[in-house]
């Protein structure tokens, strides 16, 4: 008798560039095992990390699970598996969806790691069903968008690649050859490489603390960083709407005291036009807490709904 998805195990794996985090959930959602590794780097890398987290994650609990889902960087196509230009792992083409169910023999479905946190962002918000974005500041920026509890796609599955949308045309080169995108002002990446050509010391936890100081160099960076997250939150409401915007990576989470700088800039926006002001878009932020897996939960929920999808489906 084939088990239904609604009462077995079900594994969220979260692929990022310096680590692989895996969490294995009962059918209430509660955490039953965890797993956390170095991610190597190529696409054999990739597949052997992804396969040693399984591993250690389900111990002999195998014949409980019913799906198995995994969030990565890229463009991922979730119907096939086929992850392209995840460039942080050092893959140009992976077709991992076949290769980990061929390895594994349990079903495995792909989808990007921000699409996946969104849905981990909605289901801890308690709204499955509702309207948020999900705006992740991490080495790059990128956001996904929940409508009605649906993931907002694309085509090609490329909505939300808000980090390579130019603001400024006379700033910096961007590693996609544009100039001045958002991804250049928000993106952890850069910051890092500006704070340190600053020669102080200055790190992106210190931040806000010395920019508070009065340390020119940190104001300076502080300002472009907020005003970069606030224009973020701002282009996701008015492009998808969406009630609740969350901000979450690790831009965000080591940075004390970044958001209220950020509501600040949207506050002193909205003093300016009555139609921000309308708005009230500090107001939608919300920050996951740091110690709260959103990738990984989200990349559980992502092969639970492709296997209910597949057990609901018609013979014929």
């Amino acid at each position: 008798m084939t088990k239904s998805p609604a009462s077995g195990l079900s594994l969220g794996i979260d692929i990022g560039g310096s680590k692989t985090h895996g969490i294995l959930l009962d059918a209430d959602g509660a955490r039953l095992a965890e797993s956390v590794r170095p991610t190597l780097t190529g696409a054999d890398g990739v597949v052997a990390t992804a396969i040693a987290v399984v591993t250690e994650c389900l111990g002999q609990a195998r014949d409980g699970v019913v799906s198995i889902g995994i969030g990565i960087p890229g463009q991922v196509d979730p119907a096939t598996g086929v992850v392209r230009t995840a460039v942080n792992l050092g893959i140009s083409e992976l077709d991992l969806g076949e290769r980990l169910t061929a390895a594994l023999g349990l079903p495995v479905t792909i989808d990007n790691d921000v699409k996946a946190a969104a849905l981990g962002a909605a289901n801890h918000l308690g709204v499955a069903d509702g309207d948020l974005a999900y705006l992740n500041f991490g080495t790059g920026v990128a956001a996904a968008a929940v409508v009605r509890g649906r993931l907002v796609r694309g085509h090609g599955n490329l909505a939300g690649e808000i980090g390579h949308i130019p603001v400024d045309p006379a700033g910096d080169r961007c590693h996609c050859g544009q100039r001045g995108c958002l991804e250049v002002l928000a993106g952890g990446g850069r910051i890092a490489a500006r704070l340190a050509a600053l020669g102080t010391g200055l790190t992106l936890p210190t931040l806000v603390q010395a920019a508070e100081a009065g340390d020119p160099g940190a104001v300076a960076e502080a300002d472009r960083l907020c005003r970069g997250i606030a224009l973020a939150v701002q282009l996701v409401v008015l492009t998808q709407g969406s009630e609740r915007v969350v901000l979450g990576g690790g831009v965000i989470h080591t940075a004390p005291g970044l958001v209220p700088r950020v509501q600040d800039v949207l506050i002193a926006r909205a003093a300016e036009s009555e139609f921000l002001a309308s708005l009230h878009l500090a107001d939608r932020i919300t920050v996951i807490p740091a110690d709260y897996p959103v990738a990984a939960i989200g990349a559980a929920l992502v092969g639970l709904r492709r296997t209910r999808a597949r057990h609901l489906a018609p013979i014929g």
